[in-house]
């Protein structure tokens, strides 16, 4: 099959008065419950101007991260935020700690008509905490919730290339999907056509709308073995209707 695609896409999500209220009444659930839970199990957060500080707890993090990836790009974090000369919009970062240990974070803007994520990093698990949502979905909560003191009511979760599988990992739309956003084509970007047929291994490719800019079709190519590992990413067709192709 032949896929017309833009090769990068951004993610963005729109928040009402309860900062949880876009997401699915089962992760907002677990949220819910998770926020009563932090203080007995050792988390708490935090959100301040961007420093050099959070940078040297958050850098380490990100760079073995991405450098474990096969075709991860490491940024310079430093002169895409605190080192630009000037910049017309101020840096927050998010910080999420486990008994007093360092475990993710965010860093972001605030924009006149958004809060605009830069850089995200979390451990995907809890180290010893009993919380039953990742620790990124804190992550989500607090960023939201900032947002709307702010009186903004737009969350801009990044820019993607595509496909995932290849330049990122289809865990990622997974989560982006379930935080509530939707992705639309980057301006900027090219248009490609990839032959599905040629695909060796397993990918998640954001198809060119017909018209607008907001993408509402994906294909999963995958093998029958290893569908189960993804078929997450299928949950949210009224955000983004996945239909699956086999490799074999």
């Amino acid at each position: 099959m032949q896929v017309t695609y833009p090769t990068h896409h951004r993610w963005q999500r729109s928040i009402s008065d309860d900062p949880l209220a876009h997401l699915s009444t089962r992760t907002a659930g677990k949220i819910r419950t998770a926020l009563k839970e932090l203080v007995k199990n050792g988390v708490h957060y935090d959100i301040l101007p961007l420093s050099e500080a959070f940078l040297d707890l958050f850098l380490p993090l990100y760079t073995e991260h991405i450098g474990r990836k096969s075709n991860g790009v490491i940024h310079d974090v430093f002169e895409n935020t605190l080192g630009k000369e000037a910049s017309s919009f101020p840096y927050y970062a998010f910080s999420l700690y486990e008994n007093g240990e360092f475990i993710g974070g965010t860093i972001f803007s605030l924009r006149p008509d958004r809060l605009s994520f830069a850089y995200r990093m979390f451990l995907p698990r809890w180290k010893q905490a009993d919380l039953k949502i990742s620790p990124a979905y804190i992550g989500e909560f607090a960023t939201a919730e900032f947002a709307l003191q702010h009186g903004l009511s737009i969350i801009s979760h990044g820019r993607d290339r595509n496909p995932y599988g290849q330049n990122a990992s289809i865990g990622l739309a997974t989560f982006k999907l379930s935080a509530g956003c939707n992705a639309y084509v980057s301006s900027g970007c090219e248009i490609k056509v990839l032959d599905t047929d040629s695909v060796n291994t397993d990918i998640l490719i954001l198809t060119a709308p017909l018209s607008g800019n907001q993408i509402t079709k994906a294909y999963l190519v995958t093998s029958r073995e290893n569908l189960m590992k993804y078929i997450q990413v299928t949950k949210y067709p009224n955000q983004l209707a996945v239909e699956v192709l086999y490799r074999d």
